[in-house]
């Protein structure tokens, strides 16, 4: 049995204005870089895909409905770093409708124990079998109570198993998602920590740093 990170993120769902959150407004608002500091704007072929600005192992797409800050490695550092750029964002545009505030950590157990894969199934899997359904993955989710948000978490089994902790806080009040983005980063990885090797009971290692 062994675990991976992957596609850790910030989520920050609101109206955002494209026109404002051009590359430059993204390096200034989001990175606070002086103008004319040089950035990595990648641009889609099929002109469709909104552009993504890369800088310093942090990725930024802007949409109307969200905003999204990915970091480019899967470690708390940089999640961290995610989450401050989101914070800043919101500082700096304070005309801007939101409805929530999240950030996401994903991790990947290739090879589960038998006994990962006993607890992930319930009731329901001996009830479809016996109607002649075949189940080709499963998963279940939990939202738990974390101070002033969620944490929801989720388990999906297939031939791998991914567990996805999102925290999550739903509120339109800027100063509320900003607190919640500046949760100390330490009670994130406790967090999941606690999750991976008590619940999950699967070894944390060198996960996120």
């Amino acid at each position: 049995m062994s675990i991976e990170a992957l596609n850790w993120n910030v989520v920050v769902a609101g109206y955002w204005n494209p026109a404002i959150l051009t590359p430059a407004g993204i390096a200034r608002r989001l990175f606070g870089l002086p103008e004319g500091t040089p950035i990595l704007v990648e641009v889609p072929m099929d002109g469709l895909a909104p552009y993504r600005v890369r800088h310093e192992n942090l990725t930024v797409t802007a949409e109307m409905g969200r905003l999204v800050v990915n970091a480019d490695a899967p470690k708390y550092e940089l999640l961290d770093r995610a989450r401050e750029g989101a914070a800043r964002a919101i500082e700096s545009l304070p005309e801007t409708p939101l409805t929530a505030a999240g950030y996401n950590v994903r991790v990947r157990i290739t090879d589960p124990s038998d006994a990962l894969l006993v607890a992930a199934t319930c009731s329901l899997d001996a009830l479809l079998s016996d109607a002649a359904f075949s189940i080709d993955s499963r998963g279940l989710r939990r939202s738990l109570k974390m101070g002033d948000g969620v944490l929801n978490l989720g388990v999906q089994q297939g031939k791998d198993v991914t567990v996805e902790f999102n925290f999550h806080r739903q509120s339109t009040r800027r100063d509320e998602l900003i607190a919640w983005l500046k949760l100390p980063i330490r009670e994130v990885e406790d967090a999941v920590s606690l999750v991976l090797e008590k619940v999950i009971q699967v070894p944390v290692g060198e996960i996120g740093r």
